[in-house]
């Protein structure tokens, strides 16, 4: 069977992956991804094995799926722990929208709940925030609480 004949009949494998893990972002880039890998896995397919073509795509391409995924998450960007200029950070990691974004929102904000929120959207866990501002996890939780609040109440008002 030629790979024409095989992506005809098993595309939708593809797509109904992509919809199972919820991709939405970058849904082009991984579907091509996935597309190279259905042709590489029609080639390496044994007609005389007891599992079916269908079985094999499927439980091959979910599983490479989520190999990209663990590939994705190693590639985010986080702060050396020893930086102490948070701030400053901000213009070289994030995109001009999100540093004018959070420049607009600093002034609803106090500055520990404008530091929380510069640590978690960089991806740390709520021990590494604590550890970083030398505050309990429980502190952290109220902070995040008090941000989440703030933030829910400017969108509602739009003040």
């Amino acid at each position: 069977m030629n790979f024409e004949e095989i992506y005809a009949n098993h595309y939708k494998i593809i797509h109904y992956l992509l919809k199972q893990y919820h991709i939405k972002y970058n849904y082009d880039e991984f579907y091509q991804l996935l597309l190279i890998k259905l042709w590489q896995l029609s080639l390496a397919y044994d007609s005389t094995s007891s599992i079916t073509l269908n079985s094999f795509l499927y439980t091959r391409l979910k599983f490479y799926l989520i190999d990209l995924f663990r590939r994705e998450k190693l590639k985010l960007v986080t702060v050396d722990l020893e930086t102490s200029e948070i701030n400053s950070s901000l213009n070289s990691f994030y995109t001009p929208y999100l540093f004018n974004y959070l420049h607009d929102i600093q002034p609803l904000l106090r500055s520990h709940e404008f530091t929380w929120l510069n640590l978690y959207i960089q991806g740390y866990k709520q021990y590494e925030i604590a550890k970083l501002m030398g505050v309990s996890t429980t502190t952290i939780k109220k902070y995040k609480s008090s941000t989440f609040n703030k933030l829910q109440t400017y969108y509602h008002e739009g003040v």
